[in-house]
């Protein structure tokens, strides 16, 4: 596969991506009773299979065109191997509602993603204060949220705090990365990170707080752009730099 046919082939696929996400968002609209649920899994399941196809053919792409280190290309594996991880964390986290084992299995699918994510980041940026900063104060504004709107996260509290660490340093080390490295990959990264974490705090208010269908479909929309958006962070077709 050269170039030109992985780029076209993955326009493809995120046009696909972008219409069966509408449609997975009116299954899960009639999401009440068995045959909704099984069709609401199988599209997210596909959606998810979708964002996985698209990280394969970025680092393909990558491996093959860019003048990049030996040891980037294998860390950017990590990110390759997160997105299937988050594959799985989507399948347990369907029973959200439904099975508190499955989702606590769903948590630490996500948590690994996280830990897969912050890899290559922290080894070829290294660490610095800037990303605890910004991560205290993330927290410090999800804690307030939490007890204003008394949240009762019950036996998956220890799991939900850990995860909840994890995925706000994650984003923060990205808003970090792009600062120092400006490229259209870094951004589309740290675009995705955010809106990975945003859609998990709106997934905590849908679940937590109310049960309103606006707060699931922006969690499911934000969700699932972000992390379309950090496969393509791989793309050697953005390793360009702005400004």
């Amino acid at each position: 596969m050269d170039w030109i046919t992985g780029n076209y082939i993955t326009v493809a696929i995120v046009i696909a991506f972008a219409v069966i996400l509408v449609l997975y968002l009116f299954a899960e609209k009639k999401n009440d009773g068995k045959q909704g649920f099984k069709k609401a899994t199988a599209l997210k399941l596909t959606l998810s299979s979708l964002f996985c196809a698209v990280g394969i053919i970025s680092y393909y792409l990558l491996y093959t065109y860019a003048h990049r280190g030996g040891i980037y290309l294998t860390l950017q594996v990590f990110v390759v191997v997160g997105l299937f991880v988050a594959l799985g964390g989507d399948f347990f986290l369907q029973y959200i509602r439904l099975d508190i084992k499955k989702f606590k299995i769903g948590i630490l699918c996500f948590s690994i993603t996280q830990v897969l994510f912050l890899i290559p980041m922290l080894v070829v940026y290294r660490v610095g204060w800037l990303e605890f900063v910004i991560t205290a104060v993330v927290l410090v504004l999800v804690l307030l949220m939490m007890k204003k709107q008394d949240w009762q996260l019950g036996e998956a509290q220890k799991a939900l705090t850990v995860y909840t660490i994890l995925i706000t340093f994650m984003a923060a080390k990205s808003v970090t990365v792009f600062l120092g490295d400006h490229t259209v990959g870094t951004l589309l990264f740290m675009i995705g990170a955010i809106l990975f974490l945003v859609s998990d705090l709106l997934l905590g208010i849908w679940n937590y707080n109310t049960s309103k269908r606006a707060h699931a479909n922006l969690n499911w929309i934000s969700y699932f752009s972000g992390l379309m958006l950090i496969a393509l962070s791989m793309s050697p077709e953005f390793t360009t730099y702005l400004g």
